[in-house]
């Protein structure tokens, strides 16, 4: 018998057969780890991202960091390259072994794993580097395959030189490029059009990406990176869009979400009238009907906040977060709906894809991991599903692949997502009420059978134009002079829908009834941009979160004056009731409806949110209630916006905007 007295137990187990089945088993354990659906394309735009990044820290201000990425839908193949540090020949030879890792502990990922996944989890990978001293692109095969043959007939795959899939790493002086080709069995993805056929631009990709990987970093405890992405998307037809992105950032649910408030600014205007000895009991106009309110939170705001909920840490959880410097940022939308209006709408991806949806993200080291954890509320429950919210920690170790955090990392982060929600629930009479259905401009029916009688009329006799080269936007109207009279604004008005200054109001009838002047519907129907608020195109429309597609109101009650003035005449004599009126047209304000009413300015930037229909100028509200009453347009202030939008705002804000 041999005699024995001391061995490497690592040496001893290198045999090649036990040790490939070693390795095998560890490489399954790795690729266990990856679960998420973007996890092959997070990890190569991590590592891209580390590389520049490096890179920056060395040289000069001349340095444009740079990262490529191709999506092409078309040969099912994801490539990144960078102008980064690239790697020396010792580091390419390992670099795709598991646990071999050349990064710092502040990096995005340095537990040597990720290229280990990129190899072995699928089929078909290509990794490239290019130094001053070397330069290599080689491409391994079948990984997967031989990781899932438990038979060993399929020998351990290589690293075989070949040329770049990617084109633009001919064009970088240094740095590495990736590219990864989904085929074969047992991977995850098995394709890129898993999110649907809209899913096929640059300009649809890049918000995925901003949400879903590295690319859209988190940046709570420090300024952004300064680096463009140069995005190319190419479908399955082969048509290829590209597009450069600048704040390679995060999309916080409130940058995509129009009409949101940072809680802080609402404090700050409550504090801005305390100290005017103004009424703080309401705000201007412009911080209710929100489709949101969010807050970010530095570790310096956790440590000196005076809010109740922040006050209760135990010291154990006072440590974490100063160990951590934990930061975080809150939303709280009006409706759980607006994830999916979010979804369908804006990523333009098939339903239940939940690009962006309600809960918390973990994050560490500027990047998000894993998958988003439910929050729960003891009570207000309806919100749980309309809220979002990143809890980011410094330096923190997650798991394996992109899984989770040590629990009482996780347990702290809930408890802080729970924390921030109730303190942005405070605020809740800011948002709008969530009815799920387009907002009701209807007041009493006291003119039933003569609104019933215009319908039936419509639907027997309608007015019918085949033609589809009319009634365009036209470059001028055929009125050449300002009106002077209510049949003046009358015609300009129909001038104005008839050449599309004014959208979808449909009139039934025109001075048919002896106490009122007409009858209008309020219709939306594609093309979408018809209809949607651009500061450019389309300065009158609507917010995407107030246009519903094929909407058609019920039938509502119009009134033409030359001045608002004559209206409230009316009013006081009794011979109109401002509460069967929906809509008021006219060329003026004229100078006495602060007697009676406020007014929302819809031509104000503040206020574009509360515009419900394409067109509208004002709303009219109770002066005590201050509950809407009704709609107007008002002609002279409507030319003078289209004119020039930017040049009215400080009359909007002098004239109609009471901060009292």
């Amino acid at each position: 018998m041999e005699h024995i007295e001391e061995w490497n137990p690592l040496e001893s187990a290198r045999s090649t057969e036990l040790l490939d089945r070693t390795v095998k088993r560890h490489i399954k354990n790795i690729l266990k780890s990856y679960t998420g659906w973007f996890d092959p394309i997070s990890e190569m735009i991590q590592n891209s991202l580390d590389a520049i990044e490096a890179r920056q820290k060395k040289e000069s201000q001349q340095y444009v960091p740079s990262i490529w990425i191709h999506i092409n839908l078309q040969n099912n193949t994801v490539s990144v390259t960078d102008n980064g540090t690239g790697i020396s020949q010792n580091e390419y030879k390992i670099c795709l072994a598991p646990d071999i890792t050349f990064k710092q502990s502040d990096n995005r990922g340095n537990k040597g794993v990720g290229t280990t996944y990129l190899a072995y989890g699928f089929n078909d990978f290509q990794i490239g580097t290019k130094t001053s001293e070397f330069c290599f692109v080689g491409t391994i095969k079948n990984g997967r395959a031989w990781v899932e043959d438990e038979a060993g007939i399929i020998l351990s795959p290589k690293i075989v030189k070949s040329v770049p899939v990617h084109p633009k790493f001919d064009e970088v002086d240094t740095g590495t490029t990736c590219s990864l080709c989904l085929c074969g069995d047992n991977i995850r993805p098995k394709n890129l059009r898993w999110l649907g056929a809209n899913a096929n631009t640059a300009e649809t990709w890049e918000k995925i990406l901003r949400i879903k990987t590295p690319l859209g970093g988190i940046y709570l405890d420090r300024s952004p990176c300064n680096y463009q992405c140069h995005l190319e998307v190419t479908d399955e037809k082969g048509v290829a869009t590209s597009k450069i992105i600048n704040k390679c950032e995060y999309l916080y649910p409130h940058t995509i979400i129009s009409t949101c408030k940072d809680l802080k600014d609402i404090k700050n205007k409550n504090e801005t009238l305390l100290k005017k000895g103004k009424n703080i009991s309401r705000l201007p106009d412009a911080y209710y009907k929100l489709n949101g309110v969010y807050v970010f939170w530095s570790d310096t705001d956790f440590a000196s906040s005076t809010e109740d909920v922040f006050k209760n840490f135990s010291e154990d959880e006072k440590k974490l977060v100063e160990k951590y410097k934990i930061s975080a940022y809150g939303f709280l939308g009006y409706t759980s709906k607006i994830w999916a209006k979010l979804n369908t709408d804006i990523f333009t991806v098939r339903q239940n894809s939940h690009i962006l949806r309600d809960g918390l993200q973990l994050a560490t080291n500027s990047m998000a991991q894993g998958e988003m954890h439910p929050i729960s509320l003891d009570r207000y429950q309806q919100y749980q599903k309309s809220s979002h919210v990143i809890v980011h920690f410094k330096n923190a170790d997650p798991d394996l692949g992109r899984k989770g955090f040590q629990p009482e990392l996780e347990t702290l982060a809930h408890r802080i997502s729970v924390n921030i929600v109730k303190s942005l629930l405070y605020y809740r009479e800011h948002l709008k009420t969530d009815t799920g259905e387009m907002p009701d401009l209807e007041g009493p029916k006291k003119l039933h059978d003569w609104i019933k009688s215009q319908e039936e009329h419509e639907t027997k006799s309608p007015l019918i134009i085949k033609r589809t080269d009319l009634f365009l936007p036209m470059m001028e109207p055929s009125i050449t002079s300002i009106p002077t009279k209510e049949q003046d604004v009358i015609a300009l008005f129909n001038q104005f829908l008839a050449g599309g200054v004014i959208r979808g109001l449909k009139l039934l009838a025109t001075d048919q009834h002896a106490q009122y002047d007409g009858i209008f519907k309020v219709c939306m129907k594609k093309p979408d941009k018809n209809h949607i608020y651009d500061k450019a195109t389309n300065p009158l429309g609507i917010e995407r979160e107030q246009y519903h597609a094929d909407f058609q109101s019920e039938p509502k009650i119009l009134e033409y004056k030359y001045s608002f003035d004559a209206l409230i005449d009316d009013f006081e004599k009794g011979n109109k009731n401002d509460r069967e009126i929906q809509l008021v047209v006219a060329w003026t304000m004229g100078d006495n409806w602060g007697q009676r009413y406020a007014v929302t300015p819809l031509l104000h930037f503040d206020n574009l949110h509360h515009r419900q229909f394409h067109g509208a100028t004002h709303i009219i509200k109770d002066s005590s209630t201050s509950n809407i009453v009704f709609h107007a347009i008002i002609l002279s202030e409507l030319v003078e916006y289209i004119n020039g939008p930017d040049i009215v705002q400080d009359y909007q804000q002098k004239t109609y905007i009471d901060e009292n």
